[in-house]
């Protein structure tokens, strides 16, 4: 079975993993990322931090994991705390959580953003991506079938502002969704601070975000500047870490100081490639 946005709502977790990374590879969002990512990535991540914790003596029990696309990272990290006995509540976030499943005719639904923008295309049971993957779709006639939804799309919800009757589709991980421990939100982190979210958490975990190949270094500095004012302060953790393309972490753990500076506390192989703007910061 090929999971589309309607079958992934309403299958529960009766899909294999297989099937869910598929989906989740097939919605693209409009900055150009994947909704993907994989099982027990960050395992050894996991290992690293809760090590360092231990030495230091630390239970954080307000977390917050920042880009967590599917979520299963996330709940991947939850229980390997319980397990260690750290009862932490995470909020889990991403540019892009939440989806909007709008029926515009019979056989015919999209997915849309929180912009009204289409992330998927549903023609009878079959998902139709909204993208061109370049010259080459054309060649193979794809193009046109992309191009003529996209056109067909945007004018039936102009027509109909089919956005209000859409359906709410929380995009993560079934067994992430369902779990009392996490709570999922959307979020910018070079947007302003909400109220809500500064001076919160005792520790925030980044992972394959904050890098050159996503930000130059003046946004760089701007998000570490807003994790920075979501931290509860002194003794609060950072982690900021890349999956390179062979599966390996790189990554590294600040704490902040006193002096409200930040400082390493442990690496994992290369360590973060923003060691010296997060040290800045």
């Amino acid at each position: 079975m090929t999971l589309n946005a309607r079958s992934f709502l309403t299958a529960g977790d009766t899909f294999t993993q297989s099937q869910e990374a598929a989906f989740f590879t097939s919605i693209r969002l409009r900055n150009g990322t994947f909704k993907t990512t994989d099982h027990h990535r960050l395992d050894d991540l996991n290992m690293l931090v809760i090590g360092e914790w231990r030495k230091l003596d630390r239970k954080p029990r307000q977390i917050m994991d920042v880009g967590v696309s599917s979520g299963v990272s996330s709940l991947e990290w939850a229980d390997a705390l319980t397990r260690v006995g750290i009862d932490a509540e995470i909020l889990a976030t991403d540019l892009c959580m939440r989806g909007s499943l709008v029926r515009l005719m019979p056989q015919y639904e999209v997915l849309l953003d929180r912009d009204g923008k289409v992330l998927q295309h549903i023609v009878g049971n079959r998902p139709v991506r909204w993208y061109l993957d370049g010259p080459r779709d054309f060649f193979r006639g794809t193009g046109f079938v992309i191009a003529a939804l996209n056109a067909f799309a945007s004018a039936l919800l102009l027509l109909t502002n089919g956005r209000r009757r859409g359906k709410d589709v929380l995009l993560v991980n079934p067994h992430a969704r369902d779990d009392a421990r996490l709570s999922f939100a959307e979020d910018d982190i070079l947007a302003p601070n909400p109220e809500h979210l500064r001076g919160r958490f005792n520790a925030i975990r980044v992972a394959n975000l904050l890098n050159h190949g996503y930000f130059d270094a003046a946004q760089l500095c701007r998000a570490v500047d807003n994790l920075k004012d979501r931290l509860a302060g002194a003794g609060s953790f950072l982690i900021v870490n890349r999956t390179h393309p062979d599966g390996t972490n790189h990554g590294t753990i600040f704490r902040l100081s006193e002096a409200n500076k930040f400082e390493i506390v442990a690496k994992m192989r290369d360590g973060s490639e923003i060691e010296d703007i997060v040290l800045s910061a």
